[in-house]
């Protein structure tokens, strides 16, 4: 049977790369990405029982960027809204965060980290740092997904 995860991420690169990693050591599993706090609200709150896994970025667009919308104005932290509702609905899909950044708003990775975990101790799963540069992520990413499997 073929197991489905969800990436939220509005960097189309960082998408890429993270999705042909997972499909390079998990053929099995279906990747379904959605670029927007809205496009995936509205995936995660219609389709969550579909997926074992959701790749959430924190800051993204509040809207998908295409002939129409620009993407609206960049939420800085669009992810922890997300989880917020997923929270209100009893959603427990787990959550792992992968961001490039170190601080939103002033307020550090670790301290975000550990708000979360109180927050949302159903479905939020801890973050792992992405890096065009370094590969160290990979590892940590596969050896996650291979304990949820």
């Amino acid at each position: 049977m073929c197991k489905k995860m969800l990436i939220v991420e509005d960097l189309p690169e960082k998408a890429e790369e993270i999705s042909l990693e997972i499909i390079a050591n998990f053929p099995n599993i279906k990747i379904i990405r959605k670029t927007s706090y809205h496009s995936a609200i509205e995936e995660i709150f219609k389709n969550h029982k579909e997926y074992f896994l959701i790749l959430l970025d924190i800051t993204m667009s509040t809207f998908d960027v295409n002939v129409e919308e620009n993407g609206g104005v960049p939420e800085t932290l669009a992810g922890k809204r997300i989880l917020e509702g997923m929270y209100l609905r009893d959603i427990q899909t787990k959550v792992k965060v992968v961001t490039m950044f170190e601080s939103f708003d002033g307020k550090s990775i670790k301290a975000l980290d550990q708000e979360l975990r109180e927050d949302n101790p159903d479905s939020y799963d801890g973050f792992i740092f992405f890096s065009f540069k370094k590969s160290d992520w990979k590892k940590q990413l596969i050896e996650y997904i291979k304990t949820l499997l």
